[in-house]
């Protein structure tokens, strides 16, 4: 079967977000599913919740994906999320050791942020109507500027510099090989995969919700991309993005 993932790569010298770029030229042009637009510079580079994405230009990859997915419901969005993540994991596996997907969709390599993943999702008369899924990866960028707490790069792991072009080949081939799989419905193996890259699956760890903080171990995603967290009394919580927050354990032993 033919790669729709990166079918026509649009490569832009400085836009202001490649999700934004990608969204105007579907309401003015259409486009054809898979379509990539990569930038070699953002001015306003978008994360989760409108957090800024920092990136020296011509040093990391930059890029947003047109993805129509008429075939999935709007509840089982989140599969989305899953894809993603586990293309970018299968291609970057090989170069970074202890890497982890964080829920819900950043890549993290031992306890700090190598890439994130921004979907925003178009929904006409209750169904899915098309994706734009941004990706920022930080490439060969050693000095981060921003107050972002644990950013880290290819580079700085493994101290070699990368032809971004070959990343980008081989993250391109492992989302579409998972889009392919979602596609045919073979999500069991989507989700079984996913689970057992999730950053710190089942440790236990120190979390905060509504102010309160407490001991659990994550347990996994529920069908709609929910977390959950069983806590030492044995209860079971779920959580939406945003809901729930992991803490540093030195750091609340610090204040306790």
């Amino acid at each position: 079967m033919d790669q729709i993932i990166g079918n026509l790569i649009v490569r832009l010298e400085v836009t202001d977000s490649t999700n934004n770029y990608a969204n105007r030229q579907i309401r003015e042009h259409g486009l054809t599913e898979g379509t990539v637009f990569l930038a070699y510079e953002q001015t306003t580079g978008r994360g989760q919740q409108n957090n800024s994405w920092e990136s020296v230009p011509g040093e990391n990859l930059l890029f947003s994906i047109v993805l129509f997915l008429d075939f999935l419901e709007i509840r089982r969005q989140f599969m989305i999320s899953k894809v993603v993540a586990l293309g970018i994991y299968k291609a970057l596996n090989k170069y970074v050791d202890s890497l982890k997907i964080k829920w819900p969709n950043d890549i993290y390599a031992g306890n700090r942020k190598l890439g994130g993943i921004l979907i925003e999702n178009s929904i006409m008369s209750g169904l899915l109507k098309s994706s734009i899924v941004g990706i920022g990866l930080n490439v060969n960028q050693t000095i981060f500027y921003s107050n972002a707490p644990n950013p880290v790069s290819l580079k700085m792991l493994t101290n070699q510099h990368f032809d971004s072009e070959i990343i980008l080949t081989e993250i391109l081939s492992g989302i579409d090989w998972y889009y392919s799989l979602l596609r045919n419905g073979e999500e069991e193996i989507i989700d079984r995969e996913f689970i057992s890259a999730l950053y710190r699956i089942n440790e236990k760890h120190f979390f905060k919700a509504e102010d309160v903080v407490f001991e659990g171990e994550i347990l996994g995603v529920n069908a709609i991309g929910q977390l959950l967290i069983r806590k030492n009394d044995g209860e079971v919580l779920d959580f939406h993005f945003k809901e729930v927050e992991f803490l540093q354990v030195s750091h609340y032993k610090k204040r306790n």
